[in-house]
C-alpha cells in the first residue's frame, strides 16, 4: 500500500461489557521506520481505511510517537514508542469505561474516558506501511502481562466500594409474623447503618437477625443455639426478640442440623419465648415433623401435622397430603423389600449349611455322612421374592397394573426343613408386602378421579417402585423417588407449607436477599454495567467457600 494510505482490521465479534475487563496482546513482528502502527478499539461503523484513534468512536495507541488518540487527530502523549519484537497489551475496564495498555508485561496506565458507554466496541489494529506485520493473541497463548492479578486487584476495589455502601437495615422485614410487628422493627432500626467500622454493634445486630431468621426457617435448631451461645460468649447483647430459649433440652456439646433427632415438644421445659423467628415450642414441633419425614416415618409426621397444623393438609386442594401419602406407600414398599432381603439372606445361609444324613451300608449299618452341593438339594417354601416383584423389564403402564402384578396370591406349604426362624421371616415379608399393596390400592382408589396432570404423573412414578425388589439400587427415576433425596425434598416442602400457613414468608430474608442480589446482577449485566462482573455473590459466598 502507499505511504499515505492506512488500513485497519477489527474482530468480527464485539466485546461483552459484562466481562468486566477485556484484554488482548499484539506482538510486533515487523515494523517499518516511522510506521505508525495503532492498537486499540473501534465501533462497528468506523471506517477501516483510517488508523484507530483518528476516527470518531475509535481509540488508539500509536507506535511511532507513543501518543494516544481518542477519536480525532489531536492526541496526547501517553507512553513509550514501540518497535519490532515488542508485545503491546490493550485492555478495557468496563467498571471505569477506561482503556489501559501494557508494554512487554509492564502496565502503562489508564487512558481515554467513557469508552464503550454508548456503542459496542471491537479490538482493532491499524497499519500504514507495506511489509509490516503483527500477531494478535486473544488468550490462545499465555499473556506477557499478569492480567489475572490485575483483575483480582480491580475486583477487590469494587468489593471494597460495595462494603462501604451504607445500608438502611430498617427496610428489611426479617421473617416477621405481620406488618404491625415489621413496622415496629423498621421504626427501631431505620437509623442503623453500616459505617466504615464494620465491627460496630449497629451493623452486627441486623446481621444476626438475618442469620437467626434463616436458621429458624430451615429448622437448624442446634446450630441456632450454638450461634446464640457464641454471641453471648462475645458479650454481644442479643435482643429479647431474637433470644432463643436457653432452657431447651439441647446438649451443649452438639451442633447438628435439622436432620438430627429433635426433642419432643413435651420435653422442652421453660416458659415460651418471643416467637418472632419461631425459636419456641412451634419450632420443636416443626422439627419433629420434618425429621420424621427425613427418617421415612410418615405416620408420625401425619399425626403431628393433624394435631398442630391441620390446615396444611388442606392447602392447594390437599396436595401436601397427597404427596405424604405417596411417600408412605414408597416407604411401605421399601420396608417390604427389606423384609424380602432378610428372607433371601436366610435362604442363602441355609443353602451353605452341610446336610447330615444316614447312609445305609451293605452290612445294614448306618454311617453318618454329609452331603453338599447337588446331593444336598432341599425343597423349601416358595420364596417371598416370587410374591414381590416381576422383572424390572416389565413396563408399568398404570397404577392398577403395577399393583395387580404383585398381588399376593401364592400359598405355600412349609416343608420339613423350614426352621421356625425362617417361617417368621417369611411371614413378616408376606405381611409387609400385603400392607404395602393394600395401602397402594386404597391410594389409587382415592385419587382415581383426580385428573390433574401433576397428580397422575406422581402416582405413576410412585407405583413404579413395585416393579423392583430394590428400587434404590435400580437407579434412574425409580431411585430418585425412592431415595433419601426425595425424603429431604418432601420435608423441605412440608416445612415451607407449615411456615406459609402461619403467615411467615416462603423464603427467609437472607435467602431473599441473596436471590434479589443475583437478579440485580443479571439485570445490571444486561444493561452493560461492567462492574457487575466483580460482584458475583454466588462465586464469592457459595462456590468460593471452602469448609
Amino acid at each position: 500500500m502507499g505511504e499515505r494510505e492506512s488500513s485497519a482490521a477489527r474482530t468480527n465479534q464485539p466485546i461483552p461489557p459484562a466481562c468486566g475487563i477485556y484484554y488482548y496482546e499484539v506482538e510486533i513482528l515487523h515494523k517499518c521506520p516511522k510506521g505508525p502502527i495503532s492498537i486499540g478499539f473501534s465501533a462497528p461503523d468506523v471506517r477501516l481505511s483510517r488508523l484507530p484513534g483518528w476516527e470518531k468512536n475509535s481509540w488508539g495507541y500509536h507506535a511511532d510517537d507513543g501518543w494516544a488518540f481518542p477519536g480525532h487527530k489531536d492526541g496526547t502523549a501517553y507512553g513509550p514508542t514501540f518497535d519490532t519484537g515488542d508485545v503491546i497489551g490493550c485492555g478495557i475496564d468496563f467498571s471505569l469505561n477506561r482503556v489501559f495498555y501494557t508494554k512487554n508485561g509492564g502496565f502503562l496506565g489508564l487512558v481515554f474516558e467513557n469508552v464503550g458507554k454508548t456503542t459496542e466496541i471491537y479490538p482493532c489494529v491499524g497499519m500504514r506501511q507495506t511489509h509490516e506485520s503483527i500477531r494478535a493473541n486473544f488468550g490462545s497463548s499465555p499473556f506477557r502481562f499478569a492480567i489475572e492479578e490485575h483483575v483480582r486487584t480491580q475486583r477487590d476495589i469494587v468489593w471494597g466500594n460495595i462494603m462501604k455502601t451504607r445500608i438502611d437495615w430498617g427496610l428489611l422485614g426479617l421473617g416477621l409474623r405481620n406488618l404491625e410487628e415489621e413496622r415496629k422493627v423498621v421504626d427501631n432500626d431505620s437509623k442503623l447503618m453500616v459505617d466504615d467500622d464494620f465491627d460496630g454493634e449497629g451493623a452486627r445486630a441486623p446481621l444476626r437477625k438475618l442469620v437467626l431468621s434463616y436458621l429458624a426457617h430451615h429448622g437448624y435448631a442446634r446450630t441456632a443455639h450454638a450461634f446464640q451461645r457464641q454471641c453471648a460468649d462475645r458479650s454481644i447483647d442479643v435482643s429479647d426478640r431474637t433470644r432463643i430459649n436457653s432452657k431447651a433440652d439441647l446438649p451443649d456439646d452438639e451442633v447438628k442440623m435439622a436432620v438430627d433427632d429433635a426433642p419432643a415438644v413435651a420435653s422442652v421445659p421453660g416458659p415460651p419465648c418471643d416467637s418472632e423467628f419461631g425459636f419456641d415450642s412451634e419450632l420443636n414441633t416443626r422439627l419433629s415433623i420434618t425429621n420424621a419425614i427425613v427418617r421415612g416415618d410418615i405416620d408420625t409426621a401425619l399425626a403431628l401435622i393433624e394435631v398442630h397444623h391441620h390446615t396444611v393438609l388442606e392447602r392447594e386442594a390437599g396436595l401436601v397430603l397427597f404427596r405424604l401419602r405417596c411417600r408412605k406407600f414408597v416407604e411401605l414398599v421399601l420396608e417390604a423389600g427389606e423384609a424380602l432381603r432378610r428372607v433371601k439372606e436366610a435362604d442363602r445361609a441355609r443353602s451353605t449349611t452341610p446336610k447330615v444324613v444316614m447312609l445305609p451300608t451293605l452290612d445294614g449299618e448306618d454311617v453318618v455322612g454329609t452331603l453338599d452341593g447337588v446331593g444336598a438339594m432341599d425343597v423349601d417354601d416358595p420364596s417371598p421374592e416370587a410374591l414381590f416383584a416381576p422383572s424390572p423389564s416389565v413396563l408399568i403402564t398404570s397404577p392398577s397394573s403395577a399393583l395387580a402384578m404383585t398381588s399376593p396370591t401364592v400359598v405355600s406349604t412349609p416343608s420339613s426343613s423350614t426352621t421356625p426362624a425362617h417361617t417368621v421371616l417369611s411371614d413378616a415379608a408376606r405381611a409387609s408386602l400385603h400392607t404395602a399393596l393394600s395401602f397402594g390400592q386404597t391410594l389409587e382408589a382415592d385419587y382415581k378421579n383426580d385428573t390433574q396432570p401433576s397428580v397422575r404423573t406422581h402416582l405413576r412414578r410412585t407405583f413404579g417402585v413395585v416393579a423392583y425388589d430394590d428400587p434404590i439400587a435400580a437407579g434412574g427415576e425409580v431411585a430418585e423417588i425412592a431415595g433419601q433425596a426425595a425424603r429431604n425434598s418432601l420435608a423441605a416442602e412440608v416445612n415451607q407449607a407449615i411456615l406459609e400457613s402461619q403467615g411467615r414468608p416462603a423464603h427467609p430474608a437472607l435467602e431473599t436477599l441473596f436471590r434479589q442480589t443475583g437478579a440485580c446482577m443479571t439485570q445490571l449485566g444486561l444493561l452493560n454495567v461492567g462492574s457487575v462482573a466483580f460482584a458475583d455473590v454466588r462465586r464469592e459466598f457459595i462456590e468460593g467457600f471452602v469448609m
